[in-house]
């Protein structure tokens, strides 16, 4: 693993020989003030550039840096010297500085890159400091208490700054907060994994990053309908009480589908209305309508009114629209569908449509009636989603297609689970929180 380091050149050129001593790279990358008097002679200046001095009084001129540490074909000025215009704007140091970085990392994956930030103007130290941060580059600085500048008497050390905690602190209050606010949960789990894989924090520090990871690791397994698996993450957190109310509401959303998914465990979860698996869809989908993911927010709102749908039909006339049994159907009604039973399969089958037409057939059938009522509405709606690359055709959902469905498809489930729900269980469902108090 070749080691680089990139140091900051300043007025002084005694702290980038110890930290070149003391870290012994195999190449190093100077950032220079340009211009005549900029700090780039003490790197590529001719004779005796390096000046040691007590006050005003030049005590001894000595080669250019890479003499002094004998870099020798080591050192190639046209690739190991990034030179700087304004040296005091910072935005031009950090910039110049981070893409070097990015080259070198592109390049030589496998390096291990250092950065000492000492010397230069502040501008330059914070903008390489800046850059080495934000690209995870092991960050040094050379110091000593020592006021004595000869070289001999200066005792510098070179040592490893601990950037750890303000890291930490920043990907918590920065960067996490944006990506929460995205429902970007994967993007936040990456960055609090590499702090708790690759930095040493403080222990308070790093319980909250486990808990914060733990909580976002629970909303992304569960933002994929992993609903046991987020329980499993999110139940030790709820001492925190917006956690409480998620992980509750989560308990019914796991009961609620174990009783349509036969395939589905249900342990753990309390009992609810029934239809919470269809208020977590809605759910869903406004997640995705808020990331613009709209062919996936109509998606999961088709799916939501089907369930309804088949919820109903089950619960109410323990009605199986993927198998129906005709013993379960009013007399009338028995023959009709018997002639819908597939020759292959011996099935009979119901698609969303179906489903709410014999909702519609069935007696004083209160979704049945709320469907008739609103069919055309919800069978225009269907159409976007049809023609859409995702069902039947080759269409993109637009924000103003996804308003469409929306308008249609959630007016008509909120209005039906107002129907037949209880009102003592009328719960309105949380929302993901898009910031955490941990």
């Amino acid at each position: 693993m070749p080691k680089i380091l990139l140091v900051t050149v300043g007025g002084s050129h005694q702290p980038i020989v110890t930290a070149i001593g003391e870290l012994q790279p195999e190449r190093v990358v100077f950032l220079c003030s340009d211009g005549s008097k900029g700090s780039k002679s003490q790197v590529i200046g001719e004779g005796t550039p390096c000046e040691v001095r007590r006050g005003t009084e030049v005590i001894e001129r000595l080669p250019n840096i890479p003499k002094q540490v004998e870099l020798g074909d080591r050192f190639l000025p046209e690739r190991d010297l990034i030179l700087i215009q304004e040296p005091d704007d910072l935005s031009e140091c950090y910039l110049k500085a981070s893409l070097y970085i990015q080259n070198i990392q592109r390049e030589s994956p496998n390096a291990h890159i250092m950065a000492d930030y000492t010397g230069g103007t502040k501008s330059m130290s914070l903008g390489l400091a800046m850059a080495a941060v934000d690209y995870q580059v092991t960050l040094y600085v050379t110091t000593t208490a020592r006021t004595n500048i000869i070289k001999v008497e200066r005792g510098e050390l070179t040592g490893q700054a601990s950037v750890a905690p303000v890291v930490a602190q920043r990907t918590i209050e920065q960067f996490v907060p944006i990506f929460l606010q995205q429902y970007n949960y994967p993007a936040a789990i990456a960055q609090l994994k590499r702090l708790l894989s690759s930095m040493v924090l403080p222990p308070d520090t790093r319980r909250k990053i486990q808990t914060l990871y733990a909580c976002c690791s629970g909303l992304d397994a569960w933002d994929r309908f992993e609903h046991r698996e987020a329980l499993e993450l999110l139940e030790p957190q709820m001492k925190n009480p917006e956690i409480q109310k998620l992980a509750l509401f989560l308990k019914r959303v796991i009961n609620s589908r174990g009783q349509i998914d036969q395939d589905f465990d249900s342990s753990n979860g309390i009992q609810g209305h029934g239809y919470e698996v269809v208020q977590d869809l809605l759910r869903n989908a406004e997640r995705r309508a808020a990331q613009e993911r709209y062919d996936d927010a109509v998606g999961r709102l088709y799916r939501a009114l089907e369930l309804l749908a088949q919820i109903h039909l089950l619960k109410s006339y323990g009605i199986r629209t993927g198998d129906v049994n005709t013993q379960q159907l009013p007399e009338y009604l028995q023959e009709e569908y018997e002639k819908k039973r597939s020759p292959i399969k011996k099935l009979i089958q119901l698609s969303l449509r179906s489903s709410y037409e014999l909702l519609n057939k069935l007696p004083n059938d209160p979704i049945g009636k709320l469907y008739q009522e609103n069919a055309n509405k919800i069978i225009n709606a269907l159409e976007v989603r049809n023609n859409s690359l995702f069902a039947h055709g080759f269409q993109p959902i637009t924000s103003n297609n996804y308003q469409k469905v929306s308008e249609a498809f959630v007016i008509f489930i909120q209005s039906a689970l107002t129907t037949i729900i209880p009102p003592r269980l009328q719960l309105q469902p949380p929302q993901f929180p898009k910031n955490f108090e941990i």
